[in-house]
């Protein structure tokens, strides 16, 4: 009895040790975790599609489309289909297989932003009510087909807006150097309905894309989540594991707090010599083939949710990796190692590990307080039918 009261004391003394530099690390060596509950699905039936993806819901109706082409579908909460439409081909509104995920709007019509063909709003039977052009041609395209948010549709001021990034938002610099970075803008606003245009939001203070060198452009990708109700954008770069949160009560945000993140197998880049990094380069995963990077941030509830990819422990692995001298074995470890991880990260700055069941390898949405995703296809026969699955995070 008296050697449990010393480990209650002794675990007091060392919780209240605890200081404010390790809050964003989890306090025990058994932290609680989150785990996903189904709250109800949705199964449509007879679709031969590519790429068929989950887009977008409301109170009545559920959305898809094939991301290998501008097929659109709209199904009642019970899996009826009530309308089919796509945009191919030279028509108003065309989409490319480069458009993002839908939107919805607060009239409940889809907004999509193709890098391609421009930003489009559509009403749910594929009327166009908005076929504006592209703000700034890409150089190249980076990433492949994902839930996980691109982009978002805000309102400020009574006024709709589009936020989001592109890789190459500027015209192409004379040399890509240090000073390309120290004066670039990485978010861009679109009004919804004038189509007027502006980017904002430099590199904080202190950001390792300050320290002098180049990077890939998808390093520095940035994620976000703005709260309308807060008035507060919380953001990340791919590559840097630090929140940064703005206060955006005004017209432009003010950097309120920035938080570095203890994620679990993170390593950031220091970059490149100038000179080593052509300018319109998204990666090389030859010279990187396993960098580290943020995927998703996500408002939920009073949490933030974050998806990410560690880097492999050992740099010898990676070091046989670039040399080609790795055994199948070897690379089948490893991208067991640097499978996305999702955490929750609360006010109090605890990082909380989600445990997430099998699910379509292209990941999951957030809308509102519910998680959307689609059930991984396990069979070798063409799949046909599709379930999409409503749920919420619970803790353990």
């Amino acid at each position: 009895m008296k050697n449990r009261s010393l480990y209650f004391i002794l675990a007091l003394v060392i919780f209240s040790c605890q200081t404010k530099d390790n809050q964003f690390e989890n306090a025990t060596d058994d932290p609680p975790s989150y785990w996903l509950e189904t709250l109800d699905s949705v199964t449509v039936k007879d679709i031969l599609v590519r790429t068929f993806m989950f887009q977008t819901a409301d109170s009545a109706h559920v959305i898809f489309k094939d991301a290998a082409s501008s097929d659109v579908y709209v199904f009642d909460k019970a899996g009826n289909p009530i309308d089919q439409w796509n945009k191919t081909g030279d028509v108003p509104g065309a989409l490319s297989m480069a458009a993002g995920n839908f939107k919805l709007d607060k009239n409940g019509n889809l907004v999509i932003l193709d890098i391609m063909n421009g930003l489009k709003v559509f009403k749910k039977n594929g009327d166009i009510v908005q076929n504006f052009g592209i703000y700034q041609h890409q150089w190249s395209v980076g990433g492949a087909f994902s839930l996980f948010k691109s982009y978002q549709v805000i309102e400020k001021n009574g006024k709709e807006y589009l936020l989001y990034s592109l890789d190459v938002i500027d015209e192409a610099p004379e040399e890509y150097g240090p000073e390309y970075l120290q004066a670039r803008k990485n978010l861009i606003l679109t009004d919804l309905e004038t189509e007027e245009t502006q980017t904002f939001l430099p590199f904080p203070e202190g950001s390792q894309f300050l320290n002098g060198n180049v990077f890939y452009f998808s390093d520095f990708r940035p994620v976000f989540s703005y709260n309308p109700k807060t008035q507060v954008l919380y953001l990340l770069f791919q590559n840097e594991p630090i929140l940064y949160t703005y206060d955006w009560s005004g017209d432009e945000p003010i950097l309120k707090e920035k938080k570095t993140l203890n994620l679990d197998g993170f390593v950031s880049n220091t970059g490149y010599e100038k000179g080593a990094v052509d300018f319109p380069k998204i990666a090389d995963y030859k010279v990187n083939p396993f960098p580290s990077q943020i995927l998703n941030l996500e408002q939920y509830g009073d949490d933030l949710l974050i998806t990410y990819k560690p880097t492999p422990a050992d740099k010898a692995d990676i070091a046989m990796v670039i040399s080609g001298d790795a055994s199948k074995e070897l690379k089948k470890t490893l991208s067991e190692e640097i499978k996305k991880r999702t955490v929750v990260l609360t006010p109090n700055g605890d990082l909380i590990p989600v445990n997430l069941p099998e699910m379509n390898p292209y990941d999951f949405v957030v809308l509102g307080e519910d998680i959307w995703w689609m059930k991984k296809h396990t069979g070798e026969e063409e799949q046909e039918d599709f379930t999409v699955y409503r749920g919420r995070l619970v803790k353990e």
